[in-house]
């Protein structure tokens, strides 16, 4: 392989991703598209220390390879990059550059690795983007968040820069990027990005949720932000909240039902099993201590589904198994 190619485009609400390896010939591309700023939420909300000893496993691979020129290390360097290209389709730039890397430094005969295998590039991946994923929130919250000010975005923007300081390191720094319009197929002609970094990627899907003034709230349940387009009363987003697959806007669901019918419902639904197992005790059919410590467990999950922690069917489902 001797190169390859990789652009970002937005078209009909949807962000594309369109990549390949250049050899001799040309090759197909890969083209994946994700519902606009999915790919963005799902980065701001990564936790990207957790791959921090595999960026550090790379570096280390990285220093063994300048001293040997051992092509395993090439190896497990870019198992390292596949496995972050798995994690998020950013990356999959990330895993291409450094393909190509290897094989320009093959090329020339190992002349130059140092400057063209920067180990740092790789080790410093996870400290950037918790900075990135620290700038974009606070960006959300001052210019997106639409239970911020009524103001117009780009007003609010200027206001949060002059104020934060337009070179501070809390602020998310725009960089220049390069664009072009090209016809992608038969149907679509659209502003397209070649990215160099991984980081370009990040910062053109920022600038274009300013552009377009994408609407955020923070989730009510699981305190992240989401984007909507219909109604702006949604106040849950359809993330997997717990084990059972239950989504925050399912769970909110619960809690308004809760809200509607009163706690006294819920407490309503304890007393009726409280009465069933005393019943059961006195007629002899029970053990004391069993249903003493029944009725301290269930004293808990009740304050539990009283204060919003654990919804009401989880709570009913609760008393009906235990």
């Amino acid at each position: 392989m001797l190169g390859y190619e990789f652009k970002t485009y937005l078209s009909g609400g949807r962000e594309y991703l369109m990549y390949r390896e250049r050899d001799i010939g040309d090759t197909e591309w890969t083209r994946r598209d994700f519902t606009f700023p999915d790919n963005l939420i799902a980065l701001l909300y990564m936790d990207i220390w957790q791959y921090e000893p595999l960026t550090k496993k790379a570096e280390r691979t990285l220093e063994e390879y300048y001293e040997t020129k051992d092509e395993r290390c090439v190896t497990t360097v870019m198992e390292v990059l596949d496995e972050l290209a798995a994690v998020h389709p950013y990356f999959e730039l990330l895993r291409l550059d450094w393909q190509y890397r290897f094989d320009c430094v093959k090329q020339n005969e190992y002349r130059g690795m140092v400057d063209m295998l920067p180990r740092k590039m790789i080790s410093h991946i996870p400290s950037t983007i918790d900075t990135m994923q620290k700038q974009i929130e606070a960006l959300f919250a001052a210019a997106l968040d639409i239970d911020g000010e009524k103001k117009p975005v780009s007003e609010k923007l200027a206001e949060y820069y002059r104020r934060v300081g337009d070179r501070s390191l809390s602020v998310f720094q725009f960089q220049p990027c390069s664009m072009n319009f090209e016809l992608i197929d038969s149907k679509t002609f659209a502003e397209v990005l070649h990215p160099k970094t991984v980081y370009d990627l990040i910062d053109f899907a920022v600038r274009e949720c300013v552009k377009r003034e994408v609407r955020m709230r923070v989730c009510k349940n699981c305190g992240r932000y989401f984007t909507f387009t219909g109604r702006s009363s949604a106040e849950y987003c359809n993330r997997v909240c717990d084990g059972k697959g239950r989504t925050c806007k399912e769970m909110g669901a619960s809690l308004t039902w809760l809200k509607g019918h009163g706690a006294d419902e819920v407490f309503k639904e304890y007393r009726r099993e409280y009465k069933k197992r005393f019943a059961r005790l006195r007629r002899g059919s029970g053990i004391a201590e069993d249903f003493y410590a029944w009725g301290e467990r269930a004293r808990e999950k009740l304050a539990e589904c009283e204060s919003g922690k654990l919804s009401y069917d989880a709570f009913s489902e609760w008393l009906k198994n235990s």
